[in-house]
């Protein structure tokens, strides 16, 4: 009976053991991968998105020259130009680049453009000495490396195809998920600048070179009494974009703001007479459209009467899209057409 108990407590004392053990074990490796995961980050430049910040990046001392920074590689070209082409370059724009395979967007000056060999030479396109040139470019520049692994689908369904594909701010990105995204960051003093681009198995590739800039608006002024008079006064008609309500004559806000500077133009030139002109564009049926645009004039004639314009100073008709201003061959050209037309008579 005793030897039996000994041997228990024996075996008990070495399982005991071999668990101590493997728990030093694991602790060791952990400790160790995490060690390998923290140099490989450090020596590849690559910083995880949940850890990324743009104050961690080293800044740049390196002449970096002017925008867009970098030429193609020799013998190679952006598209087919052997210069770069200012039609290439937008003032602001938007683009989605990688981070450790997630997507975050960034706003500024972009270049975006394909590269294409010049085959002058008879080569082809080389993706390696493509890839390797950029690569020392722009560490040279000071960018550090924080994407070099292909999106996920699922990422790129996160933020959409009419986002990426429609807008065009997935432009250097590779929706085939077939080659790696390599994107890199150049921090400077004041500046940050953010370089992406993929290539497509020694055939080409795409690039997009973006200088982040907050976006500066442009006034938009309002519509005034004083502006339609002088338009009056210079062309004998003010055209006027009203808003109503779709496919109905009733007004929205910013139709009634404007209305009321009608009634401030009537009201302090009383002698003038106005010919409310509605108009459409050539969209859906010819005579619904004429019905719809005589129903807008006649909106705008009944809100000036009731605010005391005598009504024999007024008149209301309805051109629907028999008057067009531009030809209706673009979405931007029919929001012309969609207008309000004062006429003097």
């Amino acid at each position: 009976m005793k030897k039996t108990f000994l041997t228990i407590a024996i075996t008990l004392l070495v399982l005991s053991c071999n668990k101590q053990v493997d728990k030093e074990n694991a602790e060791g490796t952990s400790t160790e991968q995490s060690k390998t995961t923290d140099t490989l980050s450090k020596s590849t430049g690559t910083t995880a998105i949940q850890d990324f910040d743009i104050n961690s990046i080293e800044e740049s001392t390196a002449d970096i020259g002017v925008f867009p920074y970098l030429n193609p590689p020799e013998t190679y070209t952006y598209g087919y130009e052997k210069q770069i082409s200012p039609n290439d370059i937008r003032d602001f724009d938007k683009e989605y680049f990688a981070v450790n395979g997630k997507l975050i967007p960034v706003e500024g000056k972009s270049f975006k453009v394909n590269i294409e060999k010049d085959r002058s030479d008879g080569k082809r396109f080389n993706s390696l000495i493509v890839g390797k040139s950029y690569e020392e470019a722009i560490s040279a520049l000071g960018g550090v490396q924080v994407n070099d692994v292909t999106i996920p689908k699922s990422e790129i369904e996160r933020i959409g195809n009419k986002e990426l594909i429609e807008k065009h701010y997935g432009y250097s990105l590779d929706f085939n998920m077939l080659d790696d995204i390599k994107t890199y960051v150049i921090k400077t003093r004041d500046k940050e600048i953010w370089i992406q681009y993929y290539l497509m198995n020694d055939e080409s590739g795409r690039i997009t070179i973006l200088e982040k800039a907050n976006l500066k608006t442009l006034a938009v002024t309002k519509i005034t009494a004083n502006q339609m008079k002088t338009d009056l006064d210079l062309n004998g008609k003010s055209i006027l974009n009203i808003n109503f309500d779709t496919d109905k004559a009733s007004l929205k806000s910013d139709g009634k703001t404007i209305v009321e500077e009608i009634i401030l133009l009537l009201k302090s030139n009383p002698k003038l007479k106005l010919s409310i002109e509605g108009h459409t564009d050539n969209s859906g049926i010819a005579t619904k459209n004429k019905q719809l645009s005589s129903d807008r004039a006649s909106t705008v004639l009944k809100e000036l009467v009731k605010n005391g314009i005598d009504k024999a100073r007024l008149k209301a008709i309805g051109y629907g899209a028999e008057k067009t201003l531009v030809k209706n061959d673009s979405e931007a050209n029919k929001a012309k057409n969609r207008r309000v037309e004062l006429v003097k008579f």
